[in-house]
């Protein structure tokens, strides 16, 4: 598998241009497609007393406002994108999503692309941009989510999968395969094996281990014990301790309904790490 479309969640923020930059930097060494993906609307609002307004010709000025505000800001981030994408010498566009039917229009819009690159924070506190578990729930795209204050241009140089022998897992691995095989080396960390020891194997691990192998990723497996600590703390204190810039793992729900709730050790990856993850499911 080789990543020939990605498309990367834009915005006028400093965190926003930075993930242009890392998209481009990605999308250059595979050779890839890139598709920035903006919401016109998504506007951080200085003053909300415009939604007091009453009046047919007040009703019509702040709309008109709201329009302005929109191109100026859509020109900005256009601007921006195009740019960094000439300097890298892209194949790229830009695509722009207008008020009304936000969720629908994102989601037909990843369902295209090998990738999925978006912000921790800054994304979530914009209106109308989907949150990560909602959008991979819905496209099942992998995403890549960039942490708030991510300062390096590389990802995935030293690798942590999170591995529990669980299909949510082995989807990560397939999905982050190009990552695998490109980086120089791969940690797949097995923590509380004995949980699951009946799909783990004698050795739980070593199976996938030798698969990535195959495709030619340098592997080790790690095997922990949580001792009583969340997964999720075990994960990011691992990663951290050995200087991992990317952590793969497989989302995963135990609800079965439409409106899925993630497992807490996704949850908290989302929110509280504090190098790239790469979900999938």
């Amino acid at each position: 598998m080789t990543l020939k479309s990605i498309g990367v969640f834009v915005d006028a923020t400093p965190e926003g241009e930075k993930r242009v930059d890392y998209a481009a930097t990605l999308a250059r060494q595979s050779g890839a497609h890139l598709a920035g993906i903006y919401v016109a609307s998504a506007v951080r609002p200085e003053h909300r007393s415009d939604y007091y307004v009453v009046g047919e010709k007040a009703i019509r000025s702040s709309r008109a406002w709201q329009k302005a505000a929109d191109e100026i800001a859509t020109t900005l981030v256009r601007r921006r994108f195009e740019a960094i994408s000439a300097r890298s010498d892209l194949s790229a566009e830009f695509r722009v999503i207008r008020r009304g039917g936000l969720d629908e229009d994102l989601i037909l819009g990843s369902l295209h692309s090998d990738l999925i690159v978006m912000g921790q924070r800054e994304l979530q506190e914009l209106p109308g941009y989907p949150s990560p578990d909602r959008l991979l729930l819905a496209s099942g795209v992998p995403i890549l989510v960039l942490p708030s204050g991510w300062k390096s241009e590389l990802v995935g140089k030293k690798i942590l999968v999170a591995w529990n022998a669980s299909r949510e897992a082995r989807r990560a691995v397939a999905d982050s395969l190009p990552f695998l095989v490109a980086a120089e080396s791969v940690t797949l960390l097995v923590v509380d094996a004995n949980e699951r020891s009946t799909r783990h194997g004698e050795e739980p691990g070593a199976d996938i281990a030798l698969h990535l192998a195959r495709h030619g990723a340098h592997v080790e497996v790690e095997q922990v014990s949580s001792r009583g600590s969340a997964v999720a703390d075990v994960i990011m204190s691992f990663a951290a301790d050995h200087g991992m810039d990317l952590i793969v793992i497989g989302a995963y729900s135990r609800a079965r309904s439409a409106e899925m709730v993630f497992g807490g050790v996704t949850r908290t990856l989302l929110k509280q790490a504090s190098i790239p993850v790469l979900m999938s499911r």
